[in-house]
């Protein structure tokens, strides 16, 4: 019956730091510290990472199930930082790429074609008429979402939005990359 004790200690010492910085006796008060004491360059390459895979792995899909992959890879990103109040802004700017991706899919959702599985993941697809708005409408959340987290990197000095602010923008270059094979598509069906 020893096990419990020791579990209980390993808790308690695993879960001190953690608290230390959202008040107790390890806070640092008013001086606003603390807001940036939960960034971490660890928790920046893993979102960075994530959303680098992700997008390159988005582009192994057929277009019209691209912009469900996206949103989850947003998703998935911003759960990293999700209850990180360090990562406000770089949460809000990723949830507003999910948000409008959410709509574009649901807005757009072409019932004629099939759910897309990849590995663990389903994909929904949209109609093939909407993607060159659907894409449009992505580029405009991909820049408020580098507006936030740029604006935020001046305002607080941190290079952790940098580099999630860049992470974005690959998003950008790839979907210019795309155009002149969507130009084709379209111009094939027309």
């Amino acid at each position: 019956m020893r096990i419990f004790p020791t579990l209980g200690l390993a808790l308690t010492l695993t879960l001190q730091p953690a608290f230390a910085d959202y008040g107790g006796s390890g806070s640092t008060g008013s001086t606003g510290e603390g807001a940036s004491a939960g960034l971490s360059n660890a928790t920046t390459r893993k979102v960075v990472r994530i959303l680098k895979r992700e997008f390159d792995r988005c582009q192994s899909v057929e277009s019209i199930y691209r912009y469900d992959c996206y949103r989850q890879t947003y998703k998935l990103a911003g759960d990293q930082i999700a209850g990180n109040p360090a990562y406000a802004p770089a949460l809000r700017a990723l949830d507003g790429v999910e948000t409008r991706l959410q709509t574009i899919t649901r807005t757009n959702r072409d019932p004629a074609a099939p759910l897309k599985r990849k590995g663990f993941q389903t994909f929904t697809p949209i109609k093939p008429a909407a993607v060159p708005k659907s894409k449009v409408e992505l580029r405009r959340a991909l820049d408020e979402a580098e507006t936030i987290l740029l604006r935020s990197a001046a305002d607080t000095g941190q290079v952790h939005f940098t580099k999630i602010a860049e992470a974005v923008n690959s998003n950008k270059v790839l979907l210019r990359s795309l155009l002149a094979p969507l130009r084709q598509l379209i111009h094939r069906f027309a």
